[in-house]
């Protein structure tokens, strides 16, 4: 009988420890929302060019999008987010003022949109958000 008990007392205190550890990983992953320019992330580091168009390269933000190089959120502040994202799935919008509601990484310094708005004119219009592999 007291063996059971003392069995019973240590999963009630093992399930009450992992309830606050998820908790706690569900306040530290809050929902917020960044806007900025999408940016093609290799022709912004090497050049600092946060449009689609590239001088003659008409829609080269795009291709490289397509291409599979990585997109990025470029804030008001010169601040660049990078986005856990597919970014061919994103490529129409690089150049254009996006509104990303999601959560920062835990784990990674990456942002992970849950949510797409594109300005248009001086609205914002809610995109369905691109699938990802998970």
């Amino acid at each position: 009988m007291r063996r059971m008990s003392f069995v019973v007392l240590a999963f009630a205190v093992v399930a009450f420890g992992a309830m606050m550890l998820s908790a706690q990983d569900k306040e530290m992953a809050k929902s917020e929302s960044i806007t900025g320019t999408l940016v093609d992330l290799k022709c912004y580091a090497a050049a600092g060019l946060a449009t689609n168009d590239h001088g003659s390269m008409k829609g080269c933000g795009e291709a490289c999008a397509k291409g599979g190089l990585p997109v990025a959120l470029l804030d008001a502040n010169k601040k660049v987010h990078m986005l856990a994202v597919p970014a061919p799935a994103y490529a129409m919008y690089v150049g254009q003022e996006l509104r990303l509601t999601g959560t920062h990484a835990k784990n990674a310094d990456v942002f992970i949109p849950e949510k797409l708005e594109v300005k248009d004119g001086d609205k914002w219009m809610e995109k369905k958000l691109p699938k990802t592999m998970m």
